[in-house]
């Protein structure tokens, strides 16, 4: 059997994959009054005042919440596409099932899931899979750009 070693990109894409992991899961363990704090705390110091500025309503705590579902999972998924080398069905999979094991682990420490959270990161999955998708085509074809006028 061959081994092949990895390049340090990939080292790196892999890394960051998995503290982006790490983070998601760490966040459901973290007790319901902890993690509703921390999240008052990003929708007042953060997002509200840059809705201020741009003059528009300020979010609700639940929106902020639901939002910073989709956004874990929309960089999860494309990093996802980048570590596993443009594998859409794969990232998408192995993103579904990070989603599934989210809300499950939610259920089993008390916190409660919910159905909506699991397609509230689907919704996440499917746009990380399709900018990691998108990011990796442009990779592809400023390296082939290079290679061609060397």
């Amino acid at each position: 059997m061959r081994i092949r070693r990895l390049s340090t990109k990939r080292i790196i894409l892999l890394i960051a994959t998995a503290l982006v992991l790490l983070f998601i899961f760490v966040q459901s363990l973290l007790p319901q009054s902890i993690s509703a704090e921390e999240s008052g705390w990003f929708r007042e110091k953060i997002l509200n005042p840059i809705a201020s500025f741009f003059g528009i309503e300020p979010l609700s705590h639940a929106a902020v919440r639901k939002l910073a579902h989709v956004f874990e999972y929309t960089v999860l998924a494309a990093l996802l596409v980048l570590t596993l080398r443009n594998q859409i069905v794969k990232s998408f999979s192995l993103g579904f099932t990070a989603a599934f094991l989210d809300e499950s682990l939610q259920a089993l420490t008390g916190r409660g899931s919910q159905l909506t959270d699991v397609w509230i990161d689907l919704c996440g999955v499917a746009l990380g899979t399709l900018i990691g998708f998108l990011i990796w085509k442009a990779y592809c074809r400023r390296r082939n750009t290079s290679k061609n006028t060397q």
